[in-house]
């Protein structure tokens, strides 16, 4: 099995504390699986009023060996994107191309990924253009015996300056993921995952900024209830306490309710709350 991207590292614990949790907000998700699939989705948040929405349609061509996939993004702040990928030319080997149109801006800029993965490494590689001198952004990650080793980094050739240069470690086991990260050599972090049984997932995430020296604690976990309903909760050292819930109202019908308690402050207010409604036709 090939390692993952950079990007995913640490993703089982990451999960555990953003997945399902909607905040002053109120939110839809509509999407379709047939030939052409369809996403829409739309946000409305409590405290302002203001409404963002978007849409994207997906087309995947299966031809032989060769997958050709299409994919048109559009949002309400005018932001267009087109995308289009092919895997198969070569085995582990993945291109990617887009490009970005922003009506407000008037601003355009298009992006060329390139991605490798074999049974050891995973290799990727971004171009972003805006003007001639591009932003290169690549990233690597080694396996070995349960362990992933990854860097990243950004460089504007336009300025010649490294935007941010990162390192991290991971250790997979069965049901357990340990993951520490060094990020510009500023923020150092660090994640656990573990599956304490089929129902039941646990996570822990630490942090500290030599830059500010700020410091972060976060525990949460997930219990699916059962087959209709997953619980989530959430408490860091901000005393900010998070509860959600996932609820499979029918087939293709999910309903996320989510909250926000300042327990330093309860009295004070401050409290966010969320719905979330996802329909999957």
């Amino acid at each position: 099995m090939a390692p993952p991207s950079y990007s995913d590292l640490g993703k089982a614990a990451r999960d555990v504390f953003n997945s399902g949790y909607v905040f002053d907000v109120l939110k839809l998700d509509l999407k379709t699986n047939q030939n052409v699939e369809i996403k829409a989705g739309g946000t409305q948040h409590l405290a302002s009023g203001a409404v963002n929405a978007n849409l994207e349609t997906k087309y995947v061509i299966n031809k032989s060996k060769y997958l050709f996939t299409l994919v048109e993004k559009w949002n309400t702040n005018d932001v267009m994107t087109t995308e289009a990928s092919i895997s198969g030319l070569l085995p582990g080997v993945k291109l990617t191309t887009d490009g970005t149109f922003d009506r407000k801006k008037q601003s355009k800029a298009v992006r060329v990924k390139s991605e490798y993965k074999n049974d050891y490494v995973s290799l990727n590689l971004d171009t972003e253009f805006k003007a001639l001198k591009p932003i290169i952004n690549a990233s690597a990650v080694v396996a070995y015996n349960g362990w992933l080793g990854g860097f990243n980094v950004k460089y504007n050739t336009g300025d010649k300056e490294l935007q941010s240069n990162n390192l991290a470690l991971s250790y997979v086991a069965k049901q357990f993921v340990f993951t520490t990260t060094v990020n510009d050599n500023k923020l150092f972090g660090g994640s656990v995952f573990q599956k304490l049984s089929d129902k039941l997932d646990l996570g822990l995430q630490v942090s500290w900024s030599s830059e500010s020296n700020d410091s972060s604690l976060a525990v949460g976990s997930q219990y699916q209830l059962n087959q209709d309903v997953k619980l989530r909760a959430k408490i860091n050292n901000k005393s900010q306490l998070c509860i959600g819930s996932g609820i499979k109202v029918k087939e293709g019908v999910t309903l996320t309710l989510a909250s926000l308690l300042e327990c330093r402050q309860f009295n004070q207010g401050g409290h966010k709350f969320g719905i979330g409604l996802e329909l999957a036709l």
